[in-house]
């Protein structure tokens, strides 16, 4: 087995964005009502949390395309839960730009680390085209 490569520089820009997110995420939810806690809360601090993990474990894989597509699934059911706690108000409107905008930041390079890994094939080398004989 070939050993695992280094994290890159774009792996490190993403990881320092969700980083960045997370942070700024959890200290708005820990200023939210007692009762959405253990529901809401924590369903999206736990969310966050994955996608971070999911992050940084494909970025010491061989083959990154199965953690990067969870990772790429995660985000837009966080997506979900913040307009479900701005609906509820517990999130205001400005937060939940500024969690759109960073979402949708990381949401592309996320995409982008993943088409780059497809394109790529799971060897991480170029992908050979084909050529006609």
């Amino acid at each position: 087995m070939a050993p695992s490569r280094r994290a890159g520089p774009s792996d490190l820009i993403l990881f320092e964005k969700w980083l960045d997110f997370s942070k700024w995420l959890f200290e708005r939810t820990t200023r939210w009502p007692k009762h959405l806690r253990h529901t809401l809360t924590q369903r999206i601090e736990t969310l966050t949390l994955e996608v971070l993990e999911d992050i940084t474990t494909a970025a010491y894989q061989q083959d990154k395309t199965r953690t990067l597509q969870t990772a790429n699934e995660r985000p837009n059911r966080l997506r979900v839960l913040l307009r479900l706690a701005h609906e509820m108000t517990v999130l205001s409107h400005a937060h939940y730009q500024e969690s759109a905008q960073r979402l949708s930041d990381a949401g592309r390079l996320l995409g982008a680390w993943l088409k780059q890994r497809r394109c790529r094939g799971s060897s991480g080398a170029p992908a050979m085209e084909e050529r006609p004989a």
